[in-house]
């Protein structure tokens, strides 16, 4: 007969054991930011350097972002630290949660701070004044660090942080992804004589340029915005707070794949002209017919099978198709804007790539799960969704072999 001594002594080991998890859990996520915002703001330097080479009328915006760069580096490398010091803590106290969450906040504002000024050197003070639309945003991420505490209950409620982590894969995957594409697309602008005209208030594409540049800095921000949001330490005692957050995190998500698409549309739309539309038919084809074989079920088995496939999105080979396919066609473009016309095999490498990133960002975005009625048919179409952006990337990679051959060719024969 269990006394009540071990059955205290049994309470007491669980939730020192949930303290335990929770310290980890946390430690982990605003590690996993810390290291992605150094890697971003590393990259962040090297275009600057190359900025600077071409916009010498321009050292006070220069010197601000060196600032604000200083402040990422400096955040980032303090939750580095104090997580080390952190470690050993079966329990995180208070200030401990108010220094990793001021941290975060102050990492992730830094490195907006310093991508817009440097899109202020390349694109104009246009590009510079988007930042300002997104300040609301940041409020937003503000108030939930402002008023977030983790607790036993949030801690527990396993929809919530299964929420918050499929915010966080998306988050983390964005960030890269946008981050690299607008690089190449930096580098692009100061080694491609048309983009350095646009840049510096020539006429031509100037247009198109500033499009480009915008759309990724605004995927690139809204990711960074998405990634303190859902790494930092982010915990609510009622239930209502707890939903009102995954309702932040949700559109937060959503809004950054959905810019996603349309920089992707937009790259691919310098190469297809008004063709790029096409590239979205193979997915529109395949979330028909899964609508039309089966009508998704609403209720519990529905919701468990959704998030069990979250669960599961970050060995889904669709991410890493999204985040090659997102670089091979930065690079083209990048490298080849400004060609007077694009051979077939240029439009087939773009209209492919395209097709490959729309079809995975649409996995990545809601991975098709399997509905209460004609499973079989479902499943079979899910498969199909799958599978996709796989083949897509299949044919791509011999035609940019092709397409990278031509083009290195160039020179010699020139």
């Amino acid at each position: 007969m269990t006394t009540a001594a071990e059955t205290s002594g049994s309470l007491q080991y669980d939730y020192e054991e949930l303290q335990m998890q929770m310290t980890k859990k946390t430690l982990k996520r605003v590690i996993s930011l810390a290291e992605t915002f150094i890697a971003i703001a590393t990259g962040i330097l090297a275009a600057a350097f190359s900025a600077g080479k071409d916009v010498n009328l321009h050292r006070h915006v220069l010197a601000a972002g060196g600032c604000f760069l200083v402040v990422t580096y400096l955040s980032a490398l303090l939750l580095i630290y104090l997580k080390l010091f952190l470690s050993e803590h079966t329990q995180l106290r208070r200030w401990h949660v108010r220094a990793l969450q001021l941290l975060c906040v102050t990492s992730g504002a830094s490195l907006v701070a310093t991508n817009s000024l440097l899109l202020v050197l390349i694109g104009g003070e246009s590009n510079g004044l988007l930042s300002l639309n997104l300040l609301p945003v940041q409020a937003i991420v503000g108030v939930l660090a402002y008023h977030a505490t983790p607790t036993e209950d949030s801690a527990r409620d396993a929809a919530f942080e299964a929420e918050i982590k499929s915010g966080r894969r998306v988050a983390l995957f964005a960030a890269a992804t946008a981050f690299a594409v607008q690089t190449m697309l930096v580098f692009g602008s100061f080694s491609n004589a048309t983009l350095r005209q646009a840049a510096m208030g020539g006429g031509g594409r100037r247009r198109t340029t500033r499009l480009d540049l915008s759309v990724s800095f605004l995927a690139s921000a809204l990711s960074v915005f998405l990634v303190v949001a859902t790494c930092m330490p982010l915990g609510f005692r009622s239930q209502a707070a707890r939903d009102k957050v995954v309702s932040i995190v949700r559109y937060l998500k959503d809004s950054v794949v959905a810019v996603l698409a349309v920089a992707a549309v937009t790259l691919g739309q310098e190469f297809l002209g008004g063709s790029a539309a096409l590239a979205l038919f193979p997915e529109i084809t395949v979330a028909a017919i899964y609508y039309t074989v089966s009508m998704p079920g609403v209720g519990d088995e529905t919701a468990a099978l959704s998030s069990e496939r979250r669960d599961k999105m970050e060995v889904l080979p669709t991410v890493v198709v999204a985040t090659f396919g997102f670089g091979m066609l930065g690079a083209a473009y990048a490298a080849l804007l400004g060609t007077p016309e694009y051979d077939v095999y240029t439009k087939a490498l773009a209209f492919t790539l395209l097709a490959a990133v729309v079809s995975s960002l649409g996995r990545v975005a809601g991975p098709l799960c399997n509905a209460r009625r004609d499973k079989g048919s479902a499943e079979w179409v899910t498969f199909l969704g799958d599978i996709l952006p796989i083949v897509e990337m299949l044919v791509a990679v011999p035609l940019a072999a092709k397409v990278m051959v031509d083009f290195l060719a160039v020179p010699a024969n020139g």
